[in-house]
């Protein structure tokens, strides 16, 4: 049997030539660029043609205006093809690798099979979508179906989940789809973009970046290495808001979104090494989730889903115009995709706000007693709005946190009011007070976990397993993730009443963090379904209240929420990469506000005022009336300092000087950012309002624009 034979016995020249006879025309409409016609193996239109060459093996995309072609298979003509093993030489010419187990001896291990170089057949066939191809995997025994489509700015590919089948013993794990597209050598121009915390970049001339080891982001965080699970100084996994990727080669470059099955896929960055001397980018589709085998102790055995799970897998790759390929222009193609398809909010035009976190009680466990510690009542929270409104320009939003009736940490209990702190007289009175004043007034409300100790929810029905049948906990074995179904209900009684109260807006704990899937068997929740439970929270809470806040910024919130909480202003940290950047600001400035850590807890106060304003952050604050000292022996015992009175001046230093930014950028999107010096960069709206930050201790003179020592300056 011959490698990459296609249909049987038949060649693919034949195929081509009896497919174009029968004239097949599966025609698409994708906006300015008009009708794509099939025919074969070949896509076409105005802008761009995509041919499938190699038997199928190979994409090579055509950009009609440039010359310029993209290609699945590793084409930096600077790379020699002729160095690497067969093994190499294959993955490399390959448009995808598919990654397959054995259920039936269920050890775990998953074997990898390339495209070309295997046996396989290829199989074209109609689809409303453009052009499909059915890849027999023969040595898998495993067939899957990918389809391909041309779009007004580059093309797209789709994987029904329904269209990978087995007939063998081995069952579809994950496929890795074009990982060497566009893939590129050292010392050259251009970068890799990945959505690590803000983003972050590996150019390709940066020596730091050689034979580090390669990273696998999941989209939306693995929920197992949630920083809600880990203890305060465990590492957690990079947070990934975006599932978005790119590459800049000088003149030319891509921006590349997942747009189907995002919530089970992954983003793979490989920087050069000694073995493979290039650098390359792609996602991966995971069509079974893997666990740990509790049941074997002395080596680490991956248990698989017996079930596929069942979605439509979709990535679209847009080709950027020459001379518009930096990370800042991939940002705004993403956002205005995202705006375009109704997951952005469209925003607002208001000026500067002020976001504040007042934390009002706790219970500190004693040997014998507990005891609660208010350190914030509804009247003194109250006293601290009614300050601050006559001493500072700006709104107001203000979420509290630790006002349910056992105080923090104590969900699914909430209501009512904790009476140490004023009861639901109290809260009443500082609701309308809010109200009648223009600040809008949140409870924070955390609906996904809640304390192993707590009473209020089942142990066997409300809360997360996992495929290994293990409950998904924290180290110390202390917290319950809440299953989707669960917390939503959980919600919609808390809502209830919470709908009794002039409230102003609602925070949503957790929710834009945490995205997971529940193997319960009596209470089983797809990652998709949690999803869609999520967007059903924040809708009801924005037409309940008018404005909804969000802990944490993952995609699926953005479309909703008025502002996202605990936006990361780096990346993870990892060797590979070169710079962060903003990448996720610049996509959702002017859409929705965003805030990062608390100044007051911040090391380095001033430097983070400055990023503020460099990234467009809202200043946020955590406080409390009364000292934090009356917190050192409870659980939230890293609010260290919080004081009202200690913050004041700062509070309104920091609005007063962040004002004049916020004035001149409020409505605005960012559409630019670049370094134009050591620790001096700028950030432009497309308002004409530039905004240039001087990290440096001394005075610089940059774009004939003088800003001093750790400042910033303002210029249309």
């Amino acid at each position: 049997m011959r490698k990459g034979r296609v249909d049987g016995a038949m060649k693919i020249g034949k195929i081509e030539k009896l497919l174009c006879l029968m004239a097949l025309s599966l025609c698409l409409w994708f906006g300015i660029a008009g009708r794509a016609e099939a025919a074969g193996t070949v896509l076409e239109n105005d802008k761009f043609k995509l041919e499938l060459v190699n038997e199928y093996s190979e994409v090579r995309l055509t950009d009609k205006a440039t010359g310029d072609v993209w290609s699945s298979s590793m084409s930096d003509p600077k790379f020699d093809l002729s160095k690497v093993s067969g093994r190499w030489k294959n993955r490399m010419q390959s448009l995808f690798t598919l990654n397959v187990t054995d259920l039936r001896i269920g050890v775990g291990s998953v074997s990898n099979h390339n495209l070309f170089g295997s046996e396989y057949t290829a199989t074209p066939y109609e689809t409303d979508y453009g052009l499909g191809v059915e890849y027999d995997m023969i040595a898998a025994g495993v067939k899957i179906s990918i389809e391909f489509a041309l779009t007004s700015d580059g093309f797209s590919i789709r994987i029904p989940s329904e269209k990978v089948e087995k007939y063998g013993s081995f069952s579809a794990v994950s496929v890795d789809l074009m990982p060497f597209f566009a893939g590129a050598v050292d010392n050259q121009e251009g970068y890799l973009f990945y959505p690590d915390g803000s983003g972050a970049i590996l150019d390709f001339n940066d020596p730091g970046h050689l034979g580090e080891s390669a990273v696998s982001y999941t989209v939306y965080g693995d929920v197992r290495n949630n920083q809600n699970l880990k203890g305060r100084f465990e590492q957690a996994e990079a947070s990934v808001l975006l599932p978005v990727f790119g590459a800049n080669y000088g003149k030319k470059g891509f921006v590349a979104y997942i747009t189907g099955g995002e919530e089970t896929s992954r983003i793979t960055v490989n920087p050069s090494g000694n073995i493979v001397k290039a650098n390359y980018i792609y996602p991966t589709f995971l069509f079974r989730r893997g666990f740990d085998d509790p049941r074997v102790t002395n080596q680490a055995v991956s248990k698989y889903d017996e079930e596929q799970l069942k979605t439509v897998y979709e990535i679209c790759y847009q080709i950027l115009p020459q001379g518009k390929t930096t990370y800042a222009d991939m940002a705004v193609a993403y956002r205005e995709y995202l705006t375009e398809n109704g997951l952005l909010a469209g925003g607002s035009k208001e000026g500067l706000t002020l976001a504040l976190d007042l934390f009002m009680g706790i219970v500190e466990e004693g040997l014998v007693f507990d005891t609660f510690q208010s350190v914030t009542s509804f009247a003194q929270a109250q006293e601290i709005l009614k300050d601050l409104k006559s001493s500072i320009d700006a709104s107001m939003e203000v979420s509290l946190l630790g006002w349910t009736k056992s105080g923090y940490g104590t969900e699914p209990k909430y209501f009512p009011a904790n009476s140490k702190l004023g009861g639901n007289k109290g809260l009443e009175a500082l609701a309308k007070y809010a109200g009648d004043n223009g600040i809008t007034l949140s409870l924070g409300a955390n609906f996904l976990t809640a304390d192993a100790e707590a009473s209020g929810y089942s142990q066997s029905t409300d809360i997360v397993f996992l495929g290994n049948y293990q409950v998904l906990t924290n180290r110390r074995n202390s917290i319950r993730v809440i299953s989707p179904n669960t917390a939503l209900r959980n919600y919609q009684k808390f809502m209830d009443k919470a709908r009794k109260y002039e409230l102003t807006g609602l925070k949503l704990e957790n929710l834009g963090d945490m995205l997971y899937y529940n193997y319960s068997a009596r209470n089983p929740v797809l990652a998709t379904e949690c999803k869609e439970n999520w967007r059903q929270m924040l809708s009801e809470s924005k037409e309940a209240f008018g404005s909804v806040t969000s802990e944490g910024g993952n995609l699926y919130v953005l479309a909703t929420a008025d502002t996202v909480t605990a936006i990361p202003t780096g990346d993870n940290g990892y060797q590979m990469t070169t710079r962060a950047v903003p990448f996720y600001q610049i996509v959702v400035h002017g859409a929705v506000r965003y805030t990062g850590e608390a100044l007051n807890l911040s090391s380095d106060a001033r430097k983070q005022r400055l990023q503020w304003i460099e990234y467009g952050y809202t200043p946020y604050f955590e406080l409390t009336y009364e000292s934090a000292e009356k917190l050192i022996n409870t659980s939230y015992n890293e609010l260290f300092t919080s004081r009202y009175e200690d913050w004041k001046e700062e509070i309104v230093a920091t609005c007063t000087d962040m004002k004049t930014a916020w004035d001149a950028m409020q409505g605005a999107k960012m559409v630019s950012h670049e370094q134009l010096a050591k620790d001096v960069f700028c950030t432009g709206y497309d308002n004409g309002v530039k905004i240039y930050v001087n990290y440096n201790e001394q005075a610089v003179s940059v774009d004939g624009v003088e800003i001093g020592a750790m400042g910033w300056e303002v210029r249309r």
